[in-house]
């Protein structure tokens, strides 16, 4: 029988007794020796393609080194800190979702995790996080190993198969008119007045509100151009960022009562200026300390709950919630939908409707009601009344008739 060439080849998977399949590929160091990789997967499939793609790898470059012991917790800090194109905050999110792999899975070599070990890990996160976030985690888990199916590091991607949970949020319920009423009226003595405004009447996200700076006022159209956002992280600090969409990056036409308390806030900003000699603000934020440095959000918060406990409003409150009650008021009050979602800054319209489309069942009766006034000629009232019929085809006309 020849001898089988000197180079690298697949073997026929193995089935074990547990049920799962070993991938098998023989190669050929550089003195010749021959030497066995395997691996094992889920399916016959999987660890066939593995071994395929193993062995093209070698016959490619008998030099190759095999596939380090890298384990999977190693390997995601470094992609983390090798990633180029994403924001800082963004990166910190990344590092914090890889911090939940380490305890169950992180201990495993990158080149043997499969999609079970994933679906395990959802299961076991899904028991103390949320449905969210054990997404998210998935999210950034698929991601880096999308990467590293790309470097060549694993033959395919094991989070392809797994399933996190599925994320069912709960329907927002805006707080009631009267709450952001109270609110206001308290907020109408606190130093930061025109904040509360912004955010209660147009909408803006908190880190929106914060990002405004005066060039972004047209007092002329009367409009508010959202152009950037501030954030705020552990361990960064806070950080201005650019909207994530052509969507978030928008103009907003701001009320009359508005205009006039951005007016009275642009007069106070000017007076203490000129009063603290170690006022600080030459970007021209339009809310700031009272040294003219840009404000924390996690200040902002903080004056916020304290705000709502002085209005004696005791029912959970977010900050983000004056942003769902002006959509919801808006919507109750006949504002189309494509206005609506607008003015929030979302990239779909369909985003706008996934999240309020709970608020409008009333819409489902006016139609109807709308029908009857326009189609339905009302009781008692003759043809002549009622004026021409043009939604009843004339006698006189063909059926053939375009």
């Amino acid at each position: 029988m020849p001898k089988r060439p000197k180079d690298s080849y697949a073997v026929e998977p193995r089935k074990l007794p547990s049920g799962r399949w070993k991938g098998r590929v023989v190669r050929y160091d550089e003195t010749g020796k021959r030497r066995e990789m395997t691996q094992t997967f889920d399916t016959k499939r999987e660890a066939k393609q593995w071994a395929e793609h193993e062995a093209a790898l070698y016959r490619a470059d008998p030099n190759r080194k095999p596939p380090s012991d890298e384990t999977l917790a190693q390997f995601c800090t470094q992609w983390v800190e090798r990633l180029i194109t994403v924001a800082e905050t963004t990166r910190a999110d990344y590092r914090l979702m890889c911090r939940h792999v380490s305890p169950a899975l992180g201990q495993k070599p990158l080149k043997n995790v499969t999609a079970w070990d994933l679906q395990t890990l959802y299961t076991e996160l899904a028991q103390r996080l949320a449905p969210r976030t054990v997404r998210y985690v998935h999210a950034v888990l698929h991601r880096a190993l999308k990467d590293a199916v790309a470097w060549g590091l694993i033959p395919q991607n094991p989070a392809d198969k797994a399933r996190p949970p599925q994320d069912r949020p709960q329907p927002i319920s805006p707080p009631p008119l009267d709450d952001v009423q109270a609110f206001l009226a308290v907020a109408d003595h606190h130093p930061l007045k025109a904040l509360w405004y912004v955010m209660a009447l147009t909408g803006l996200r908190r880190g929106e509100a914060l990002g405004l700076q005066w060039r972004d006022i047209d007092w002329d159209r009367r409009t508010l151009t959202i152009a950037r956002t501030i954030v705020e992280k552990s361990g960064i600090g806070r950080a201005i960022h650019q909207p994530k969409t052509a969507a978030g990056r928008r103009t907003v036409a701001m009320s009359s009562f508005l205009y006039q308390i951005l007016r009275e806030h642009e007069g106070q900003q000017r007076l203490e200026s000129q009063a603290f000699t170690g006022w600080q603000n030459d970007a021209g934020w339009v809310f700031t300390t009272r040294t003219g440095q840009i404000l924390s959000p996690r200040n902002v918060y903080r004056s916020f709950q304290r705000l709502l406990t002085h209005a004696g409003i005791t029912r959970r409150v977010r900050i983000h919630d004056l942003r769902h009650a002006m959509a919801s008021y808006w919507l109750a009050n006949g504002v189309p939908v494509k206005v609506v979602s607008e003015r929030l800054g979302h990239a779909d319209i369909r985003i706008t409707l996934q999240v309020y489309g709970h608020l409008l069942p009333h819409m489902q009766a006016e139609a109807a009601e709308q029908m009857d006034a326009l189609i339905i000629k009302p009781a008692g009232e003759t043809e002549t009344e009622a004026g021409p019929q043009t939604g009843r085809r004339n006698s006189s006309i063909s059926e053939d008739t375009p």
